[in-house]
């Protein structure tokens, strides 16, 4: 029998690296995240408004529909597990915008991998340095 893969959740300053590369740091270490992932040897999670966010950076280089819709299926088919939110996530996701500044998004991150006591993996040194040691951070 063979463990299971660690979970991880993934932050969308990570996900975006997967579609766009030009002027990006760490995009190599954000698709080596995703090989592993789809190998099977991690699993990511994120809140579901990841895809929220990473649709928002991606519209704005100026691209039409068909290539933010192509991008949305292959985000999807990433098979990152989306969690939505519930009232348990929402009240910690509230905490944590109070004890630690965060957005209601950056929160929604951090309260997952929190709820989950997994790792939470950012590009985001801001929200990295915010968190402190409460959880897990690693900075891509």
């Amino acid at each position: 029998m063979t463990a299971e893969a660690p979970l991880v959740v993934v932050d969308a300053s990570v996900a975006v690296k997967w579609f766009v590369y030009s002027g990006e740091d760490s995009v190599a270490d954000a698709d080596e995240l995703l090989a592993r992932h789809i190998d099977g040897e991690v699993r990511l999670a994120a809140p579901s408004v990841l895809a929220h966010e990473v649709l928002n950076v991606l519209r704005r280089p100026g691209r039409g529909a068909p290539a933010l819709a192509d991008a949305m299926e292959a985000l999807f088919e990433t098979g990152v597990l989306f969690v939505a939110p519930d009232q348990g996530l929402m009240i910690r996701a509230a905490e944590l915008v109070a004890e630690c500044g965060l957005s209601t998004f950056d929160a929604a991150y951090v309260a997952l991998a929190d709820t989950l006591g997994c790792e939470l993996i950012t590009a985001d040194r801001r929200l990295a340095h915010a968190v402190g040691d409460r959880i897990g951070v690693r900075i891509l």
